[in-house]
């Protein structure tokens, strides 16, 4: 090493750049304010992104059929307008038909829909049979509805079975309106506009619902924005009200407030500066970075407050850098720990979204580490801060009991430390026994509450039709007019037929079921069958199937089959219903029809790739699952690999990991206990709880650590300012654990569930660093006397 070099460091390492900082404490201030005011001109510019699609990665099989089928055949997650009457009474009335029919033509208006594809029975044509000549006939005739053209447009409803539960229930009792629109995953205008004119247009007598994924893309957009306004002012609330009780002075609230606001601000800003997306899980990014800052800041305070306290002879600049000089150690190195859990956590997730989460909160504990020991030391000279927390004997009765407790607490791990770490043993194996019934799933509805309109929506459209889950599979003939063949369309309905069989499947639909019905329309049993006959075969003469399509296009559109058969009949579209899109159901479902459709492939010389919704989902999914715990063993092995460079000792890096470890699992024990799924906001708690619980670990071993190196005993090292690190620890847990549990405030569930998993892993982390420690700690001394030759060592060469 150099000679400037060692200067350097030495300069760093005595705060020598404080020093001259805190000489001009205004301009300081003035210099980190100007930086993150910077930074955080790009709030203007942050984007929302609240879709499912956003953790699909691009280039996923599913998402580029879907996106193939999204462009062949104009298809895409839709809204979906029901109508529906009361329970055994029909829609098809004149009333209810007049109003299908004034909705679907007012939705085509509204900007953002693609009018040409909205599909309904108000579009829709029927196909009859009338003395060997095709007809094509609207399903419900242009005009005034009468009872007469009502009763009609249910009878050729019921004989072109394709429309049933997906246009029109069964039971006659709900029809639908598919409204695709321009961009699904931004669809809130698009979709609060439908929602107006559905509500107008509803008559007396029926019930209207909006569901489909582009409004719960909407909806979910809505909840980040109400939601981000309710619990960002109450995280930052509860945490000042923390801060207050634990430093017993309002004034010291300003340094950790201003730190908090500025940490999170130039964090989301450097977001906005970057073209980064605000997903649904960001938005419980400032929280996080809220409740970290506040643990340096108490940190730092707590000794500030302590010097002024005991030495009111110095002035505010010494005992500031004091504080920063005492706590500089284990509050750089749980920020470096924490953003190593970040990182590791970026690196090893799948999904954009995670990803970028993890990057960005890393970057904000940097920002709140800068801050904590430049700004606020420069503030508490500016406040010049004096007392605080008042001497022992004028305390307040809490301080006592707390203090009271956490010395019982010590005290107790020194005299039965092998009793306190068999019983987390144990504890810890009963955790990992609950953690083991956390499971991988996801389902569209529980990022809902229960009472939520498009919650209600949907399971209405789940009991009258079946299910609106989408599973598709895209059949592509290897050159135009493939698929209009007897050959080609026997292997779709083969394939039809197999997707029926599968479970949860409720209705599949196809090219070949038109096909079939005007066969059987041109070719009726008998002179006088009924109109409702359903069609039961299909042709066999070799040019039947493109002769049909001719005289079909001669009585109407050529568009009319666009979302099942493209112009050239080279590629059609089969789509299934499924009863449910949770995960855990329809892994199965998607796995046995893409290995199906593979085989189909391969004997027939047509190609078939599995798309939709369903399929979409399970792709994201099953990455998730995969990836999952390589993310969570990245951000433990950084962090773990952070505090042994830190300490330098494998010894203190593991037994500062070892409460992490039980942070971890508290999270998976409590998805395991009340039933929370392992899904997009809930994958990353137990990386972050690693990120954060290790800071209680790195205060409470540094502070021993650094008395026992001293030349205190282990007693002596447990009591004293051990306490004041102790209080610290647990108001900074306290904090950390209430910000995080504001976001339980939120309406959407998942949000809910990722507050309340940080939190409890924060507490976990806690719960293990206070009791494992100082029994560790005690526990290891005795044995080392116990030994001849570490008896002859020095206490303070002691390597923990």
């Amino acid at each position: 090493m150099t000679a400037q070099t060692g200067q350097t460091l030495s300069y760093f390492g005595d705060l020598g750049w404080l020093n001259a900082g805190l000489r001009r404490p205004r301009l300081f201030l003035a210099l980190a304010l100007a930086v993150c005011l910077a930074l955080g001109g790009g709030l203007k510019g942050v984007v929302k992104d609240t879709s499912v699609d956003a953790f699909v990665p691009l280039d996923h099989p599913a998402a580029l059929a879907r996106d193939e089928a999204r462009q062949v055949f104009g298809l895409d997650d839709p809204i979906v307008i029901a109508l529906a009457a009361p329970e055994e009474q029909s829609v098809f009335t004149p009333e209810g038909l007049e109003a299908l029919r004034r909705i679907h033509d007012a939705v085509r208006t509204v900007p953002g829909v693609k009018k040409t594809d909205v599909l309904s029975l108000a579009s829709e044509k029927a196909i009859l049979g009338l003395d060997g000549d095709l007809l094509v006939e609207p399903v419900i005739e242009a005009g005034p509805v009468t009872q007469a053209s009502a009763a009609q447009a249910w009878s050729r409803v019921q004989a072109m079975p394709m429309m049933l539960d997906l246009l029109a229930s069964r039971s006659g009792d709900l029809v639908t309106i598919l409204v695709p629109v321009e961009d699904p995953n931004h669809a809130g205008a698009t979709v609060d506009a439908v929602k107006a004119i559905v509500a107008t247009e509803t008559p007396e007598g029926l019930t209207s619902y909006v569901a489909g994924v582009a409004t719960m893309n909407a909806r979910l957009a809505h909840i980040v924005d109400s939601d981000t306004r309710i619990f960002i002012p109450a995280a930052v609330l509860t945490v000042l009200l923390i801060l207050l009780v634990a430093l017993q002075n309002a004034k010291a609230l300003i340094g950790p407030l201003c730190v908090i606001a500025m940490s999170a601000a130039a964090t989301i800003g450097l977001m906005g500066w970057l073209d980064a997306r605000y997903y649904l899980i960001t938005t419980a990014l400032p929280v996080v970075i809220m409740a970290i800052a506040v643990a340096d800041s108490l940190h730092i305070t707590s000794f500030y407050l302590k010097s002024r306290r005991l030495t009111p002879e110095i002035s505010a600049e010494q005992a500031a850098v004091q504080a920063v000089r005492h706590t500089f150690l284990p509050v750089t190195l749980t920020s470096v720990t924490t953003i190593a859990g970040f990182v590791g956590l970026s690196f090893g997730a799948a999904m954009r979204p995670i990803s970028e989460f993890g990057l960005f909160a890393a970057f904000g504990v940097a920002v709140a580490w800068a801050l904590s020991v430049t700004a606020l030391p420069a503030i508490l000279v500016l406040t010049n801060l004096r007392g605080g927390l008042k001497a022992k004997a004028s305390q307040p009765q809490r301080t006592h009991r707390i203090d009271r407790a956490l010395q019982g607490l010590s005290t107790l791990a020194g005299r039965r430390p092998g009793t306190i770490l068999f019983s987390m043993a144990v504890f810890t194996a009963l955790l990992g026994f609950a953690a083991a019934q956390a499971r991988f799933d996801y389902e569209r509805k529980y990022y809902f509450t229960t009472d939520d309109a498009v919650r209600i929506a949907d399971a209405v459209l789940d009991e009258r039709l079946g299910g609106v889950n989408f599973l598709d599979v895209m059949v592509t003939a290897p050159e135009p007019g493939g698929l209009l063949t007897p050959e080609a369309l026997r292997a779709i309905a083969d394939l039809r037929t197999k997707m029926a069989s599968l479970p949860h499947v409720s209705n599949v639909s196809g090219i070949d079921e038109h096909i079939a019905v005007m066969h059987a329309a041109l070719n009726p049993p008998t002179a006088n069958s009924p109109e409702g006959q359903a069609p039961t075969a299909l042709p066999t003469a070799a040019q039947a199937p493109a002769q049909y399509m001719f005289l079909y296009e001669a009585s109407a559109p050529p568009d009319d089959f666009r979302q099942e058969i493209d112009y050239d009949h080279q590629r059609a579209l089969i789509r299934a219903q499924l009863t449910t899109d949770s995960y855990s159901q329809t892994r199965p479902v998607v796995e046995a029809l893409e290995e199906f459709a593979a085989q189909w492939s391969q004997s027939l010389g047509l190609q078939a790739a599995v798309s939709g919704r369903v399929a979409v989902n399970d792709g994201w999914m099953s990455q998730l699952a995969e990836t999952h715990f390589r993310g969570l063993g990245l951000a433990v092995l950084l962090v773990g690999l952070t505090c042994l460079l830190m300490f330098r000792s494998v010894g203190s890096a593991v037994i500062v990991m070892l409460p992490v470890l039980t942070g971890v699992l508290f999270v998976y024990a409590s998805m395991g206990l009340f039933g929370i799924d392992i899904a997009p906001a809930t994958s990353m708690t137990a990386a972050i709880a690693t990120g954060l619980g290790v800071d209680f670990g790195i205060h409470l071993h540094s502070h021993i650590r650094n008395q026992l190196r001293a030349g205190a005993s282990v007693e002596q090292a447990l009591a004293g300012d051990f306490i004041l690190v102790a209080r610290a620890c647990l108001y900074s847990a306290l904090a950390l654990g209430l910000a995080l549990a504001v976001i339980c405030l939120s309406s959407a569930p998942p949000l809910r569930w990722f507050g309340l998993l940080v939190s409890i892993g924060a507490v976990g982390s806690l719960f293990g660093a206070m009791l494992f420690i100082p029994a560790w700690t005690v526990l290891m001394h005795r044995l080392r006397d116990k030994t001849p030759l570490a008896a002859a060592r020095s206490t303070a060469n002691l390597n923990l």
